[in-house]
């Protein structure tokens, strides 16, 4: 899955479909499968960024708790996804900064990248950001 991700746009569905069979087959994902996957859908485009969400809630419901690579691939997803997942994007920052793990210079950069899909309104809140 992550040679899948790293593979790009074209490897997208692919990096799924192999997800999938590992459930399929009574294989657990790890923490790092998923989080390979929320990144190969950030690869895909805005078309799987629901995809994206859904896998870290499917993480979560699981009891893992994502870690700071997780969720910046899956705030990365929702800039992709565009303006209507501005809001989401900072949810999950906002998320992210009371668990115990911190956000890292790309978590916010991806946070400010989704602010800036999120037009003028975002402004302050990236400016927040840096601050």
């Amino acid at each position: 899955i992550s040679a899948c991700e790293k593979g790009g746009v074209e490897y997208t569905d692919t990096a799924l479909g192999l997800l999938a069979e590992m459930k399929k087959r009574g294989v657990a994902p790890n923490e790092i499968t998923y989080s390979a996957a929320i990144s190969a859908c950030e690869k895909g485009g805005g078309e799987y960024t629901d995809t994206a969400l859904a896998l870290l809630a499917e993480l979560k419901k699981r009891g893992t708790e994502p870690d700071v690579i997780t969720y910046s691939a899956a705030i990365s997803a929702c800039v992709k996804g565009g303006s209507e997942y501005t809001g989401t994007a900072l949810g999950l920052l906002a998320e992210l900064k009371k668990s115990d793990t911190k956000p890292t210079a790309i978590t916010y950069s991806a946070a400010i990248s989704a602010c800036e899909k999120g037009g003028s309104e975002y402004t302050h809140t990236a400016l927040g950001l840096l601050a």
